[in-house]
């Protein structure tokens, strides 16, 4: 996984496919010209065309690099957040809550027990307070 994450999709690659997409989108207006039809079809055509086509490339844009921080890109935390929940849960439901309490400190060592109202809670310095 990490040969195919750190190896780069090859640069020629991607500018002659460019290069061809907007050769075919500039070049579609001029091959629809000898067709005398209707020109509010040719314009939706050479829309949708062009529309379809651009998305095409900015979602290859944007899956070139997956794992980055922009807004549409991979949530790798969330995603361990979510697997760590639900092990979590399923621990809880099979063993009860002792062996989530030991789960939980070998996961975070700096845990702090306390007791507030009765309730045993669990707080550390980075994480909010947290219900068991």
């Amino acid at each position: 996984m990490r040969k195919f994450m750190t190896t780069p999709f090859p640069f020629p690659l991607v500018q002659m496919a460019r290069t061809f997409l907007f050769f075919y989108v500039f070049t579609v207006p001029f091959a629809l010209l000898s067709d005398k039809s209707n020109a509010y079809a040719h314009c939706a055509i050479i829309f949708v065309l062009t529309f379809g086509f651009m998305g095409l490339e900015t979602t290859a844009i944007e899956l070139d690099n997956p794992f980055g921080d922009d807004e549409n890109d991979f949530d790798n935390l969330g995603m361990a957040q979510t697997a760590f929940e639900d092990t979590y849960l399923s621990i809880l439901d099979v063993d009860g809550p002792q062996w989530t309490d030991r789960l939980r400190l070998r996961m975070n060592p700096k845990l702090n027990r306390q007791m507030h109202n009765g309730i045993e809670m669990y707080h550390s310095e980075r994480t909010p307070l947290v219900m068991i």
